[in-house]
């Protein structure tokens, strides 16, 4: 006598059940990509923390933070992550300024998160591979152009403590990237400034009418880790970019569309 209640399942059952366990898949996934990500943040954060202590102590040390590029314009061997032999060169992180005060290792700790794309374009990277994926404010801090404009004289030093006027909301530090080709950008590498919405022109320095290429990445969770001149470390959303193609490498701004933020003043 034939039955009514089949024991094996039916075509349409077993499709629903791969479905609801490919996107139940799907979405675990997604949950631990974002929390190990979380988790690297957490560590760039530190690396970033530490930069910034050490940029402190050497600000106490010799009255104003550490140059950002002290001599970019003569022969452009000199960073504040490290040194190098010649112009086309990788710079040594192991004879930057901060190195003595960045502890026993000396050199710059690399973001956990850009690790992947030093792997991915290894020789387009080596150029300042020793900044870690950081960059730091070299038109506020990193240098005295806000006092006497961009110029020789004024990349030779950072900017004097007492100078920066608000120093919980002035950036020192940030998550970077560049694109490169810069013509037709395919993939990022490692580039060492932070760079202001504008640039300086004229004496007294004032910002310039147009932006620069944007360097910040958002590359933790769309967020990018920020250490301030006081030390703090926050997680700053984009808000401001460049163009689809910026914003298609998580390149761009946090804050208005203007230098507040890195302006010392």
């Amino acid at each position: 006598m034939k039955t009514n209640n089949p024991s094996g399942f039916t075509i349409m059952e077993l499709m629903i059940v791969v479905v609801l366990i490919t996107l139940l898949t799907l979405t675990l996934s997604s949950v631990a990509r974002r929390t190990l990500e979380s988790s690297r943040q957490s560590r760039c954060a530190s690396n970033l923390r530490q930069i910034q202590l050490a940029n402190i102590t050497y600000e106490n040390t010799h009255g104003y933070f550490a140059p950002a590029a002290a001599d970019i314009f003569s022969s452009n061997l000199r960073r504040w992550h490290g040194r190098r032999t010649g112009s086309h060169h990788p710079f040594d992180g192991e004879k930057g300024p901060l190195a003595p005060y960045m502890g026993a290792e000396g050199a710059i700790r690399a973001c956990p998160t850009f690790v992947n794309y030093v792997r991915h374009n290894a020789d387009a990277n080596t150029f300042e591979a020793s900044c870690g994926g950081y960059g730091y404010n070299d038109r506020g801090v990193g240098s005295q152009a806000y006092l006497s404009g961009y110029n020789r004289a004024s990349v030779r030093h950072g900017m004097p403590g007492d100078k920066i006027k608000d120093p919980s909301h002035t950036v020192a530090f940030a998550d970077t990237a560049f694109p490169q080709p810069y013509s037709n950008p395919r993939y990022l590498i490692e580039y060492s400034f932070a760079e202001a919405y504008h640039f300086l022109s004229g004496s007294p320095p004032r910002e310039s009418g147009a932006h620069s290429t944007p360097s910040i990445h958002f590359r933790h969770n769309e967020k990018a880790n920020v250490v301030w001149v006081d030390g703090h470390v926050s997680a700053e959303e984009l808000t401001t970019s460049a163009g689809a193609l910026s914003e298609s490498h998580q390149l761009g701004w946090f804050g208005g569309p203007d230098n507040q933020l890195f302006d010392p003043y």
